[in-house]
């Protein structure tokens, strides 16, 4: 069974964004603006509009059933500028879908006078309306002082660059950037020094105007492609916004650790907003501060190793999960935030990794590994170490139990091996080694002695094929004798038990799993929501 990062992160967010969507579907409306497509009216149909925007849908589909309040929506908002919304229900027009590839329900695509094209935008009203408009526009814009205001106010965050001219340097990047990005944001660009300075930008300059914060950013440094997308995704989130399932991913796509302040009141929320504005706007692009309703996402302080103690605050970061809760026992202040931030900018403070205790006796022929012992055992250069992360709740990592143990017992005679086991629920991994991230159970891996070089193991779960994976990758000789590779009838009557009890976990799991397709899927689509609304809505996200 898979678990995916979002599990750990925010799972809870985006099951009340899906439960939001899901109860948006119930609400029907009367006449719609989304033309119904056959096969007999497609071609013409597609074929007749400058542009225009097609669902391949099923009606029993869950997700379909989500998007249809907000493609309703998304049509009467863009009727009138000759946008065309229309679905093609693939249940009755089977052909057709074959013929246009479609490869999941809802797949959405773009047509331009009858040639379709990608849509790579969110599956809200908002994100889908912006998202289309963009597409009537050149990626790049050029401005006027008739022009620029309008555009400034055109979508929720607009990035308008003021240059020399037509062929400076700095036109030619931000050309890069329209053509990189015009999916995200609606770029222009401005040949007029006077209209420059008339809304505060040196020339060569850019300007990120948004709906929030102070309306405004201005970018003076070099331009280049790689400092202004930092720039602009950075301007592009809110300094101290709530995050939810649905706006998770316009924080996400930034890259930057997040700085989590959790609430439980509307005092909370406004103290905390006190407190830690003027840190945020200190540390703006180096790290992205959001609320957090603690009654409504408490697991995700859990997975921070905070206590249910409002309100609190930790920082984690994106790419290894690495956590640092503040301390509990302090109150949070603009100036003990802002101490603990600069601590943690400058690689001054550890991360807090959850662990179990070090067992008092670890003789068994499979080592009980923790996290408080994990550098010391698996990164042991004169050892090659093999480690099995389980959840104890995972039926196949119950399935494995006997193989592994008798794995342990065939191997036990080797003073440079270890074959160590982790409950990966109550231990975090310290180590930011990217193999090392569990995002599955079971998941196991093996370390190499002399260079620490770890290969995850992805072969069938039986005993010869472990040992031979050992082998394989060992630096030092491994000994055993062949024959106890070969389970006698007496281990097979003392894991009769355990393997039944096993087996009727796996198929709970099998059962739990059909049913958590369904969920899984809907916090999967949250996700991606998430990910099409960080691009084209720039709405509020997480």
């Amino acid at each position: 069974m898979k678990v995916s990062a979002v599990r750990f992160m925010l799972s809870a967010v985006a099951a009340l964004a899906v439960s939001g969507a899901a109860a948006a579907a119930d609400a029907g409306s009367g006449d719609s603006d989304v033309k119904v497509l056959t096969t007999d009216t497609f071609k013409e149909w597609t074929a007749a509009q400058e542009l225009a925007l097609v669902e391949f849908y099923a009606p029993w589909c869950g997700h379909c059933k989500s998007l249809a309040p907000e493609y309703e929506k998304a049509a009467t908002a863009l009727k009138d500028e000759g946008i065309g919304l229309a679905k093609v229900d693939c249940t009755e027009e089977q052909a057709l879908c074959e013929e246009m590839e479609v490869p999941g329900f809802p797949t959405l695509k773009i047509f331009r006078n009858g040639a379709p094209a990608a849509y790579n935008g969110t599956r809200k009203e908002a994100g889908i309306v912006s998202y289309m408009r963009k597409q009537l526009l050149p990626p790049l814009s050029t401005l006027d002082a008739d022009s620029i205001d309008k555009f400034a106010k055109s979508d929720r965050v607009v990035v308008v660059g003021f240059v020399e001219d037509d062929g400076a340097a700095e036109h030619a990047v931000l050309d890069e950037l329209a053509k990189e990005l015009r999916d995200e944001f609606t770029f222009g660009v401005v040949t007029d020094k006077e209209l420059a300075a008339k809304h505060g930008v040196t020339v060569p300059g850019v300007a990120v105007f948004k709906e929030f914060d102070d309306g405004k950013d201005v970018f003076g440094d070099e331009i280049t492609a790689d400092a202004l997308r930092a720039f602009i995704k950075a301007s592009s989130i809110p300094l101290l916004g709530e995050i939810s399932g649905e706006n998770y991913s316009l924080y996400a796509q930034t890259g930057l650790p997040f700085g989590f302040a959790f609430f439980n009141s509307s005092e909370t929320r406004a103290e905390l907003e006190k407190q830690l504005l003027p840190v945020a706007k200190a540390h703006k692009g180096a790290i992205n501060f959001v609320l957090i309703d603690a009654d409504k996402f408490a697991s995700q302080a859990d997975h921070l190793n905070l206590e249910r103690s409002w309100p609190a605050f930790a920082i984690q970061r994106q790419a290894t999960f690495d956590k640092y809760p503040f301390p509990q026992d302090k109150a949070i202040t603009e100036d003990s935030i802002a101490q603990f931030v600069d601590e943690f900018v400058a690689g001054s403070i550890e991360p807090s990794y959850k662990s179990e205790p070090i067992p008092d006796k670890n003789d068994a022929a499979v080592f009980t590994l923790v996290s408080k012992q994990f550098n010391e055992v698996v990164f042991d250069k004169t050892k090659d170490v093999l480690v099995e992360f389980y959840a104890p709740w995972c039926g196949h990592c119950k399935t494995l139990a006997p193989i592994y143990d008798k794995l342990g017992t065939v191997l036990k005679d080797n003073a440079n091996l270890v074959i160590a086991k982790m409950d990966a629920i109550a231990n975090d991994v310290p180590s930011s080694e990217p193999a090392l991230q569990v995002y599955g159970f079971p998941t196991i891996v093996f370390v190499r002695a002399e260079d620490n070089a770890i290969v995850e193991y992805n072969g069938n779960r039986s005993l010869e094929s472990l040992v031979d994976f050992i082998e394989e990758n060992a630096a030092n000789k491994i000994t055993y004798n062949r024959a106890d590779l070969v389970d006698d009838e007496a281990d097979d009557e003392d894991d009769e038990d355990h393997e039944a009890e096993a087996k009727r976990d796996v198929e709970e799991d099998a059962k739990e799993d059909a049913k958590e397709d369904v969920d899984e899927d809907a916090k999967e689509d949250a996700k991606e929501d998430d990910v099409e609304d960080a691009k084209d809505d720039k709405h509020d996200e997480l």
